[in-house]
């Protein structure tokens, strides 16, 4: 939780908060057994708490997964 404070107070309070990148950071910064979802959550709480804006950005692992908005939609 330190470590998170750090960063998160280190930033500026305009530019989001890039959730997953944060934590992989962290990971590799601190031994911890936390998972990176529950690293994830601290981030998202601690974020919210300084009314940060944040970035839900995603693993490279799960782009695949990832539908674009204007795919999405149907035409009229």
């Amino acid at each position: 939780m330190i470590e998170i404070s750090k960063l998160l107070d280190d930033r500026a309070k305009s530019v989001p908060v890039p959730v997953h990148k944060l934590a992989a950071m962290i990971r590799l910064g601190v031994e911890t057994r936390l998972t990176d979802h529950s690293i994830e959550e601290l981030i998202v709480e601690m974020a919210a708490t300084r009314g940060l804006p944040m970035l839900f950005d995603l693993p490279a692992a799960n782009v695949d997964n990832v539908v674009p908005i204007a795919s999405a939609r149907r035409p009229r």
